[in-house]
């Protein structure tokens, strides 16, 4: 995928108005009220600033609100990359261990396939969504989990994507590598990592309707449905997949209420010690040196405003966009139900305007 922060550019500022009243005209302009839309929250110096939903959450006529409940996508593997983190700071384990010292039936991949090279994608192991076949390869299993995946990878033999590369050689995003991860945050806790992120994260910040999946809270009313278009134009309920018991690539549901409790806690170590949160955010390397810009579950960059961490996300017709600056007290969350919108260039005006 093309670097996202290359698209993170200032914009032209439309003066007297004020910033809230700037994206709500944007948006007003992108979604009409009647169709899919999203929630937005901007924080600034750890105060929301900004906090409105947009279109609908469900076509049914329920209204998007900032307590919206919209599925996290692969912005959620912020949190695998937060949990292997907090076992590490606890010592519990070492990010440069090999993933066969915690899962010893993949110990046949090598002491070169660490934690570290997984949660910075630079493992160079395949990623099992993109195999030709892959959904007849979990067929076979009932509800496929964790546990199957790494059965799976077990049978291929071979991890690797790319013939002929040994893990550090090169940055290849990998789903499938994080919920490797997923399953070793479940064998260091000896928890499930449902109950590790409930007990561990959710209820200590206080975000009380975020949680990872299979929940009972996925029936709540207020959950968006996710929506892709047809041959015809039209909005259709995407119905998800039948993978949502694999976990730690992206399982989680959430708020944009909750994400901004979430980023005050990131911002005062709350949950991590300071080195921790350093490491979090600083760039992996291949092993020729060369930076990927991804640290441990968010794509990190330099923009007119200076570092920030961000991410994308899009699983079953909803899609997510969130953004940390670095060096500036601003953070910008973005979930949407609409397949048609460009979240980047939401992300890019909001900026703009709450800079």
């Amino acid at each position: 995928m093309a670097w996202i922060w290359n698209r993170i550019l200032p914009k032209a500022r439309h003066a007297g108005t004020a910033p809230s009243a700037q994206i709500d005209g944007y948006i007003a302009g992108l979604i009409r009220p009647d169709r899919p839309g999203l929630a937005l929250t901007v924080l600034k110096g750890g105060v929301v600033v900004h906090a409105a939903g947009y279109g609908l959450a469900n076509m049914d006529g329920r209204a998007i609100t900032p307590d919206t409940i919209f599925h996290l996508a692969s912005c959620g593997k912020q949190f695998t990359g937060l949990g292997i983190s907090m076992l590490a700071d606890e010592g519990k384990l070492d990010v440069d261990d090999s993933l066969g010292k915690y899962l010893p039936t993949l110990s046949g991949f090598g002491p070169e396939m660490t934690i570290r090279r997984l949660l910075h994608h630079t493992s160079g192991i395949r990623d099992l969504y993109d195999e030709e076949g892959f959904e007849k390869v979990l067929a076979r299993f009932e509800r496929a989990t964790n546990a199957d995946m790494i059965r799976t990878y077990a049978d291929l033999g071979c991890p690797m994507a790319t013939d002929g590369c040994r893990p550090g050689d090169e940055f290849f995003y990998s789903n499938s590598g994080y919920e490797l991860l997923g399953a070793v945050i479940e064998t260091v806790s000896g928890q499930s990592y449902h109950d590790f992120f409930q007990q561990r994260v959710f209820d200590v910040v206080g975000m009380k309707d975020t949680f990872s999946i299979p929940d009972q809270r996925t029936g709540d009313p207020r959950c968006a449905t996710g929506y892709f278009r047809d041959d015809r134009g039209g909005y259709v309920v995407h119905g998800g997949f039948g993978h949502d018991e694999i976990v730690g690539s992206g399982s989680f549901y959430t708020t944009v209420s909750d994400l901004g409790l979430y980023d005050r806690a990131l911002a005062t170590n709350s949950l991590l010690s300071e080195a921790g949160m350093r490491e979090i955010f600083t760039s992996g390397r291949t092993n020729d040196g060369s930076a990927t810009n991804y640290g441990f579950g968010w794509y990190v960059g330099v923009n007119h405003l200076g570092r920030f961490a961000e991410h994308e996300g899009s699983w079953s017709g909803f899609y997510s966009y969130i953004c940390r600056y670095l060096d500036q007290p601003l953070s910008i969350f973005v979930l949407s139900n609409h397949p048609d919108l460009d979240l980047f260039e939401i992300a890019s005006e909001t900026t703009a305007a709450f800079d």
